[in-house]
């Protein structure tokens, strides 16, 4: 049976369960993203992402998405404000602890690798993803001029997920806990113009604005990301502002210097924009984010792994480019686009339907071309999931998705893959999570599961989250 009908007969199949598939919340559609980078010697990915986004100063003209009504509900537990007498200050502190558990059964590579889910990238192991800290002034939304500042510190397995290539170079071992980062480092303002129109400016590193998925384990419904938030940008560093025109539109537009990069005075800068959009009855969200700009690196980058774990998705070295200049960086313009539509359904709005088509293409990456000589690259897919709210409780998730990659760019060959994942999230506390997770991946033609000898790979996995 083709992999497109496998994906439908499954979804059909849960539909058909009493109760199932749902993940309650707010319908996505705004802010977000997830990004993976390439691994040091060679095109193929190794997370490095991006949750939530430009969510703040988009919240007041788009629906909140699942992952921004899930942050302000563990944010309302306020443990650690209090604990620092913090509660009532402007300056808010929160955060959470997610540990994570992985099973491949059958199978136990050689490699410890999951080879296609992210995250939770290492085979049959425990993961400590994120120990997360947050400390922030977030903007007020009134009819006064205001400033605002963001600090995030991650800590645990995913400081390889958000990495961005500049930062921390060196610093840690591949695959290890003991890493660190700072995914979102900004100031920001917001300007009220009128009545219902407002401008705001964001500064710094911050989450990409695109996709319905987040790095960030709160803002998202599953443990495990889909390939369109894994193998997009996570971070940028630059400005990016924000125009509510009306209660129900924000045109975004800004400057960043590519990709999942730190400062560096040798990058050219890239344009970021799109637009946001809710219906009159709050049940229906677009957006549509853009990125175009350069996104190789001025030098070809080394292959040491130690040195450099991960490498800007679209990034490319090799042995024997590795210290040379890169005679492609300002002629390899990287087009990036998302496109997410979300509706909420029933009375009491507890189904959410989303869906989102990505893609990424970008022109002469050496080694792609005819006789390896400089080329295009291309990959892009799409993602449906279908959320309800059983109880306050439980919610169940399910999530289909197909995605192409051309040149085996960013995976271990080009072939079409597929996933299939189905989950819950039970809440018996505010701030406590477990979501438990079954996911199928295959590929259509190519065998890269377990050690490259078969065609696809269940995975059982788990997730703790707490919240304070």
């Amino acid at each position: 049976m083709p992999g497109w009908r496998w994906l439908v007969v499954g979804h059909l199949a849960l539909l058909a369960l009493p109760g199932a598939p749902a993940f309650a919340q707010e319908a996505a559609g705004a802010p977000r993203s997830l990004s993976a980078s390439a691994p040091a010697g060679g095109p193929r990915s190794a997370p490095s992402p991006g949750p939530g986004g430009l969510d703040e100063p988009t919240a007041a003209t788009v629906a909140p998405t699942a992952g921004q009504a899930a942050q302000a509900e563990g944010a309302d537990t306020k443990a650690l404000a209090k604990l620092l007498g913090l509660d009532e200050a402007p300056v808010t502190v929160y955060g959470w602890l997610q540990n994570s558990y992985t099973g491949t059964p059958g199978i136990d590579p050689r490699n410890r690798s999951t080879v296609t889910v992210f995250p939770n990238r290492l085979a049959n192991e425990w993961q400590g993803n994120q120990y997360y800290l947050v400390v922030e002034d977030p903007v007020e939304t009134g009819d006064r001029a205001n400033l605002g500042f963001r600090v995030d510190t991650l800590l645990g397995n995913d400081w390889l997920f958000t990495k961005s290539f500049g930062l921390f170079d060196g610093a840690f071992t591949p695959r290890g806990f003991a890493g660190v980062d700072f995914p979102q480092l900004y100031g920001e303002a917001r300007l009220p113009l009128g009545e219902n129109v407002a401008l705001g400016v964001k500064g710094g590193r911050f989450y990409s604005p695109a996709g319905f998925e987040s790095v960030m384990a709160v803002k998202r419904p599953l443990l495990s990301v889909p390939y369109i938030l894994n193998f997009t940008p996570f971070t940028f560093f630059g400005a990016l502002t924000s125009l509510q025109l009306g209660e129900r539109l924000t045109l975004v537009n800004g400057a960043v210097n590519g990709a999942d990069r730190w400062i560096n005075s040798n990058y050219r800068y890239s344009y970021l924009g799109g637009v946001n959009w809710n219906s009159a009855d709050g049940r229906t969200t677009l957006s549509s984010m853009t990125l175009v700009g350069p996104n190789q690196l001025p030098f070809f980058p080394s292959t040491d792994p130690q040195q450099v774990p991960t490498l800007p998705v679209g990034a490319y070295t090799s042995p024997e480019l590795a210290g040379r200049r890169n005679p492609f960086y300002g002629r390899s313009t990287l087009v990036y686009h998302s496109t997410v539509a979300t509706r909420k359904w029933g009375e009491k709005k507890r189904w959410t339907q989303a869906m989102e088509a990505a893609f990424v293409t970008q022109g002469n990456v050496v080694g792609f071309g005819p006789g390896g000589k400089p080329g295009r690259i291309s990959y892009y897919g799409g993602a449906h999931w279908l959320l309800f709210e059983a109880t306050p409780k439980v919610t169940a998730v399910s999530r289909i998705e197909v995605f192409r990659d051309d040149n085996g760019f960013v995976l271990p060959a080009a072939d079409t893959y597929y996933e299939m994942t189905h989950g819950l999230i039970c809440k018996p506390r505010p701030a406590l999570w477990i979501r438990p997770e079954i996911r199928y991946d295959w590929a259509q033609f190519t065998t890269p599961y377990d050690d490259g000898t078969r065609g696809g790979q269940l995975t059982l996995a788990f997730d703790v989250i707490v919240q304070f």
